[in-house]
């Protein structure tokens, strides 16, 4: 399930192809563009959380998209991929607005570590280490199962996502589980990634209307296989460079 809106506005089917299968797998919902006028207009129905543009050949237009996001007053991540760029250009671009500046020529495994990157820039200045999240749907299937012994009830979840030391579950009805609030810990569960069983404890970090946000506690037997997993996810997306240690 996606979490962010994403456009990606190029006029090479190459980009727009390789950013719309791999970037959902991050949580992203991609919306792609071959020119920026139609993305103008439909700004408000998209409601982009990031924009990643190829200036290409047209490397004033994407300054009308700058200013109808500022008209429109969204605060919106701009990422621009470009075949070339002076340093006054670059220094424009980030004045005006840019989160990011990318430079081609486009290479799919280590550009999407570049957008990664820029995204959760923040996050790397506070030294915070950055585990990707994976969200379930095209590549992996997920499901938390636990008991709680008090009330006699067995739960059972899909996944939202996963990464190395967490993971999200969102409730149909969230009356039906009142209890699960943050610090409440189970010492039993089950983790089910696709055809594997991890056998994990956890608890539980935070909670909105129908969101549950949970922190592996302990890892099985089964750690190996579950280090295993996420290495294929990442490698599904960032190839064999990964995400590795602090960003």
């Amino acid at each position: 399930m996606s979490e962010q809106n994403l456009i990606v506005i190029s006029k090479k089917d190459l980009i727009r192809k390789n950013l719309a299968e791999k970037l959902p797998i991050l949580g992203y919902e991609v919306f792609t563009f071959d020119d920026i006028y139609e993305p103008i207009k439909s700004l408000n129905s998209l409601n982009p959380d990031l924009v990643i543009i190829d200036i290409g050949e047209e490397k004033r237009k994407w300054k009308i998209f700058v200013s109808g996001i500022k008209l429109a007053k969204k605060k919106i991540d701009i990422i621009l991929l470009t075949d070339e760029m002076t340093l006054d250009e670059a220094n424009e671009a980030l004045i005006l607005g840019a989160s990011g500046i990318i430079v081609k020529p486009f290479f799919p495994e280590v550009h999407l570590k570049r957008i990664f990157e820029i995204v959760h820039r923040k996050s790397k200045r506070n030294a915070k280490r950055i585990y990707p999240r994976f969200y379930a749907g095209s590549a992996f299937q997920g499901e938390l199962i636990f008991e709680n012994l008090k009330k006699n009830k067995r739960y059972s979840f899909p996944l939202v996502n996963i990464c190395e030391v967490g993971t999200s579950i969102r409730l149909d009805d969230p009356a039906n589980a009142s209890e699960l609030i943050p610090k409440y810990s189970v010492q039993d569960a089950c983790l089910k990634l696709d055809n594997q069983e991890i056998h994990i404890s956890f608890r539980i970090v935070f909670r909105t209307k129908d969101l549950i946000g949970i922190g592996f506690t302990n890892i099985g037997e089964e750690k190996s296989n579950f280090i295993r997993f996420i290495q294929i996810l990442n490698l599904k997306v960032f190839g064999k460079s990964g995400i590795r240690g602090k960003w």
